[in-house]
């Protein structure tokens, strides 16, 4: 009970100094700036949901007038200003389901990951998906960027394909992505995995690919961000999170689902050409490695 009130204590009060922050630099704000206060005072589940980029079309702005505002008022950006409101949406709306405040938090931590794939089954565009695997066969060689979190998830992706005897290297680090994608053109394809769409190395590695004729690909979260606008196939799983930790968990989840699905649905594409996967040259390779 203690430690209860304490977080919701600890939570009223960033929600008083959240408000206070945007309340106390109004006068001084320029007009654009007050239209996006007015929109976070009366519309914070908006935003909590929003992309930046979604948030800058709404208001017909530009992203960096966003970003501009968070700063003035004493954020370090949009994430930071989303985490904000995303705790006062959750001390304004406490769960009432006893049955789900008895749940353990193992059981929890499953339903939202079950639940976080079936969302994802649902919205992936399966004209995409089938653009993606179209284009993987049939490219020279496959780059895979990811930073933070998202860095294993490019590596694991590695593993995969190149069991599916495909030409295909990951990136973690942002110079070799820079270095990657200047020697990279029309045979080849690149694909960056991004949760928010919004890292800003990933987006400009994207870029440059482009701009030297590789085909790009994006495996994110957020369907309207800056990783979308710089990839030609989008593989969006859309999820939807009160807390910055649960909407981490389940972008992380739909994400390793759509890696399954791109990498099986690879390997039935492979298995109808003449040739195949070479899945079972993967499997004869590590045979004397298992016991």
């Amino acid at each position: 009970m203690t430690d209860k009130i304490i977080k919701e204590i600890e939570s009223a009060a960033s929600d008083s100094t959240l408000f206070s922050k945007i309340q106390s630099s109004y006068g001084s704000l320029s007009a654009t700036e007050k239209r996006i206060a007015d929109f976070v005072l009366n519309s914070p589940e908006k935003i909590v949901y929003a992309s930046v980029t979604q948030m800058a079309e709404e208001l017909e702005i530009a992203q960096s007038s966003i970003t501009r505002f968070c700063r003035t008022i004493g954020f370090r950006g949009f994430q930071e200003l989303k985490i904000r409101l995303a705790q006062h949406m959750e001390r304004m709306n406490p769960t009432n389901d006893e049955s789900e405040q008895e749940m353990s938090l193992p059981k929890k931590m499953a339903q939202i990951s079950a639940n976080s794939i079936l969302d994802a089954s649902m919205g992936i565009d399966h004209e995409s998906l089938e653009q993606a695997v179209e284009r993987i066969a049939a490219a020279r060689k496959i780059i895979l960027f990811g930073l933070g979190e998202s860095g294993p998830m490019a590596q694991l992706l590695k593993i995969k394909l190149m069991g599916l005897g495909l030409t295909v290297d990951a990136h973690v680090d942002v110079h070799l992505q820079s270095i990657s994608a200047a020697h990279v053109d029309e045979r080849d394809i690149v694909i960056g995995i991004s949760q928010q769409g919004s890292t800003k190395d990933i987006v400009d590695a994207l870029r440059a690919a482009r701009t030297n004729g590789a085909k790009t690909v994006c495996i994110t979260s957020q369907g309207k961000s800056p990783i979308s606008e710089v990839s030609d196939i989008r593989l969006v799983c859309v999820q939807r999170g009160i807390s910055n930790i649960v909407e981490s968990f389940k972008s992380k989840a739909s994400i390793l689902y759509v890696i399954e699905l791109l990498t099986v649905t690879l390997s039935l594409h492979l298995t109808k050409q003449a040739e195949g996967p070479k899945i079972w040259l993967t499997t004869e390779s590590i045979l004397d490695k298992l016991y």
